[in-house]
C-alpha cells in the first residue's frame, strides 16, 4: 500500500526535497501570492506558508474576522497544518492562508501571523479568533459568551464578576490575554456574530484524508479544492438580479414586513403605547429600498462576486518546471523524526467490491444463546 501511494503522489522525502522549487513555481504561476519557507538551525524543514493572490484580493471583500486553528498531520514526519479562514456573505468558508509547521506552539502561530501582516491590514475592524486558550471551563462558558456579546460595559462587568466569583484562575487568564478588548463594549471592530473557530474546524474536516499525503500533494489538493469552490461560488450569483445574497435578502424581506407593522404595548387597563420602527417612520414608503443603505456592504452580490472572480492558476507537470539552478540545487531535508518511536499508522481495512464481512452476533451470558444480550434476555428473571 505504501509503495502504491508513493507511485501516485511521490514519497515524503521527495516532497520536502523539491519544496523550494515548488514554492518558486507557485509564485511564477500565481503572481502576487505570498509564499514563505523557513528552515531550522540544522537546515531542515520547519515552516511552509502559502496564501494565493486570489485569496488575498478576495479577503479584501470579506468581513474582517479570521479564525485560526490547526490539525495534526498523519505522515511519518508528523507536523501540523495551520489554517486561517474567513466567512463570506453566505457564511461559507473563505481561505486566507495555510501553513505546515513542525508543531503547534506560540512560535508557529507567530510565524503565520507575521506572514499574514503583509496583506492583512491591522485595523480596528480586524478580529482574530482562536481556541488556543484551554483554560475556559464549562461552568463559566455561559457568562463568557454573555460577556463577549454584551453591548454596554455595565453588562460586561456584571458577567465578568460572575466569572471572577466562580473561577478566579480563569479571570487571571482572561486578563493576560486581554479578553475585555475582544468583547463588544471594548472592541472597536465588528465580529458580525462570529464567536467561535468552527469554520477553521470545518477546514480540518475537509482535508481529513489528505493529512497523510506528502507535503506537495497536500498543498496541491488544497489548491484544487478551493479553485473548484471559487468557480462554483462565482457562477452561482453572476446572473443574480438581487442586490444582496439570497440569505440576506430573505432577512431583509422579513424586516420590511415587521417594519410595516405597529407595535402595541399595554401600559394600563385601557391605555396602550403604539410605536413603529425608526426606519419606516423616517422613510415611509421608500423604507424597503432604504434598508439596503443601513446594511453592511459585505453582504452585497457585487462584493461576493468580486471576492471569487479571480482564479488560481494550475501548475505545469514537474518534469517541465523551469527553475534557476541555485534553487534546484537547494534540497530541503525532511524534519527530524525520533527513530525509536513507531512510524507506521494502523489503517482500518475497507471492504472490496462484492466483499462482505461476517457480522458478529451478541451472546447472552444468562442462557448462552446468540442474538440478544443479558439485559434483554427473556430468561433473565427465571429461577
Amino acid at each position: 500500500m505504501e509503495h502504491a501511494k508513493s507511485n501516485i503522489r511521490g514519497t515524503h522525502e521527495h516532497g520536502y526535497a523539491v519544496l523550494n522549487v515548488y514554492r518558486y513555481m507557485l509564485e511564477v504561476e500565481n503572481p502576487g501570492s505570498k509564499m514563505a519557507l523557513s528552515l531550522d538551525e540544522n537546515g531542515r524543514f520547519k515552516y511552509f506558508f502559502v496564501s494565493y493572490a486570489t485569496w488575498i484580493t478576495g479577503f479584501q471583500e470579506m468581513r474582517k474576522v479570521i479564525a485560526v486553528d490547526g490539525t495534526f498531520l498523519r505522515s511519518k514526519y508528523k507536523g501540523v497544518l495551520l489554517s486561517a479562514v474567513a466567512e463570506d456573505a453566505k457564511n461559507h468558508i473563505f481561505p486566507v492562508a495555510f501553513c505546515v509547521v513542525d508543531k503547534e506552539c506560540d512560535a508557529s502561530y507567530e510565524y503565520v501571523l507575521q506572514n499574514m501582516r503583509s496583506f492583512v491590514d491591522d485595523t480596528d475592524e480586524l478580529c482574530i479568533i482562536s481556541d488556543r486558550h484551554p483554560s475556559i471551563r464549562k461552568m463559566v462558558v455561559s457568562h463568557f459568551y454573555e460577556a463577549a456579546k454584551a453591548y454596554d460595559r455595565c453588562e460586561f462587568n456584571d458577567h465578568f464578576n460572575q466569572i471572577r466569583a466562580l473561577v478566579p484562575k480563569a479571570v487571571k487568564t482572561f486578563e493576560c490575554i486581554r479578553f475585555h478588548t475582544w468583547s463588544r463594549p471594548f472592541c472597536p471592530g465588528n465580529r458580525y456574530s462570529i464567536m467561535t473557530s468552527n469554520i477553521a474546524e470545518s477546514v480540518n474536516a475537509m482535508f481529513d484524508v489528505e493529512r497523510e499525503f506528502p507535503i506537495i500533494a497536500l498543498f496541491d489538493e488544497i489548491k484544487w479544492r478551493f479553485a473548484l469552490l471559487f468557480h462554483q461560488s462565482c457562477m452561482e450569483l453572476v446572473n443574480s438580479a438581487n442586490r444582496f445574497v439570497p440569505s440576506i435578502e430573505k432577512d431583509i424581506s422579513k424586516y420590511v414586513n415587521a417594519g410595516n407593522k405597529l407595535l402595541a404595548h399595554q401600559i394600563a387597563n385601557c391605555k396602550f403605547s403604539v410605536t413603529g420602527h425608526a426606519l419606516p417612520s423616517q422613510h415611509g414608503a421608500d423604507f424597503g429600498n432604504q434598508i439596503y443603505e443601513y446594511s453592511s456592504p459585505y453582504y452585497s452580490v457585487e462584493k461576493y462576486i468580486m471576492a471569487y472572480c479571480e482564479e488560481i492558476h494550475p501548475m505545469p507537470p514537474e518534469d517541465s518546471w523551469i527553475v534557476p539552478l541555485d534553487i534546484i540545487e537547494r534540497e530541503i531535508p525532511p524534519p527530524y523524526v525520533d527513530p525509536s518511536k513507531p512510524r507506521r499508522r494502523r489503517y482500518k481495512r475497507r471492504r472490496g467490491v462484492g466483499e462482505s464481512f461476517p457480522t458478529r452476533k451478541n451472546k447472552c451470558f444468562v442462557c448462552r444463546d446468540f442474538g440478544h444480550k443479558r439485559i434483554t434476555c427473556p430468561n433473565r428473571n427465571v429461577p
